[in-house]
């Protein structure tokens, strides 16, 4: 890539470093979250069609991870790209952004006001802006060109939340807009040189538009950070609220959610066949009762019904905890489901995952 205009192209690059300082700096210590999503995203940026169960593949074996593609798809759904359709939408955008970053890096002017239209419109069809497209298109592009990363930045880019992300992405931009002196009005600094006193005005004015435009960027990215971590305080009260009801169903404290269901079935059953139950165990049965509205009201669901009999190929059981023979490639079982699994369904975010056990014919 640095084989034309090689000093401008310097240039660029270590404008970006200093910009990723600047940021790095700003953005304090990172959450492992966060640089997991980047290690995800660089993964994709090589074959937008990767499953979640290849892209855990991929985590484990180059970062370390021990990872499911249940976790992937958390992340993904975390992260609003869930469709695997649009997940593929937001990453070809991203990758078109790429191609016109490297034409402008080198100069062409043509290449830059492609790159500056394309970057500024919403990554998916539907017309919605996605919340991390400019964080992968800056992933996108030291993927695509690991030449341009002669400071070892990238890494530290995976620190970068979106809201930080976005804003060194946009100083990126800056670094290629300003060595090329693009979007000024002739273009070049040609005929600049013979009224040095004009040319020394008209720099003073240039800067104080970019000190202008820097503070106005400054203010509107620390406002962006403030809904950030609003989104992520909301977000971290709701795994809050789903680590409590998975712990309830976890084996340590006997599936109480499974459990609740059970009772209330066999309640239900005793009571259609009016078998008259002790009044010695009417509390317990309320209990239960206000048990079940508790669950029901925080929007608790089950995902399956318990005792049902279901036909499952490999693929349906692939997030199920599955019990039996191992299944041959086109062919069917017959499950019972054991534990009907739990969702919050407001989220929709996964609390427990059903349990199936093979049916022997």
């Amino acid at each position: 890539m640095l084989n034309i205009n090689e000093e401008k192209i310097n240039e660029v690059v270590q404008n970006i470093h200093e910009a990723m300082v600047r940021k790095a700096k700003k953005s304090g210590k990172s959450s492992e979250e966060i640089v997991t999503e980047s290690r995800i995203f660089s993964i994709i940026c090589s074959d937008f069609d990767l499953a979640p169960s290849k892209v855990a593949s991929l985590m484990n074996s180059n970062y370390g991870y021990d990872m499911t593609g249940e976790e992937v798809i958390r992340i993904f759904r975390n992260r609003k790209m869930a469709n695997p359709n649009e997940r593929k939408e937001l990453f070809k955008w991203a990758d078109n952004v790429a191609r016109l970053f490297k034409g402008a890096m080198l100069g062409k002017k043509e290449k830059f006001e492609k790159f500056e239209s394309l970057r500024k419109e919403p990554a998916l069809k539907s017309g919605k802006k996605h919340d991390s497209q400019d964080r992968i298109a800056a992933i996108m592009i030291y993927e695509n060109y690991p030449e341009i990363d002669i400071f070892d930045d990238k890494n530290s880019l995976y620190l970068l939340g979106n809201t930080m992300a976005k804003y060194f992405f946009y100083d990126m931009v800056d670094a290629v807009r300003n060595v090329y002196f693009f979007n000024e009005n002739d273009g070049s600094r040609a005929g600049q040189t013979e009224k040095k006193n004009k040319l020394s005005y008209e720099q003073a004015l240039r800067k104080v538009e970019q000190l202008e435009s820097a503070l106005e960027r400054t203010n509107t990215m620390l406002q962006d950070l403030q809904d950030e971590f609003d989104e992520q305080l909301e977000a971290s009260k709701v795994k809050e609220l789903a680590d409590f009801f998975a712990m309830l169903n976890s084996e340590k404290y006997g599936c109480i959610l499974d459990e609740l269901l059970v009772v209330r079935k066999g309640v239900d059953a005793l009571r259609k066949s009016n078998y008259e139950l002790p009044i010695e165990i009417n509390g317990l049965l309320i209990m239960v009762k206000k048990l079940v509205q508790f669950v029901r009201d925080s929007h608790i669901e089950p995902m399956m019904k318990i005792d049902s009999i279901k036909e499952v190929s490999a693929c349906d059981i692939e997030f199920c905890n599955y019990e039996g023979s191992p299944f041959d490639s086109d062919k069917t079982k017959k499950v019972r489901v054991i534990s009907p699994g739990w969702v919050y369904k407001d989220k929709d975010l996964q609390i427990s995952r059903p349990k199936v056990k093979e049916v022997k014919s």
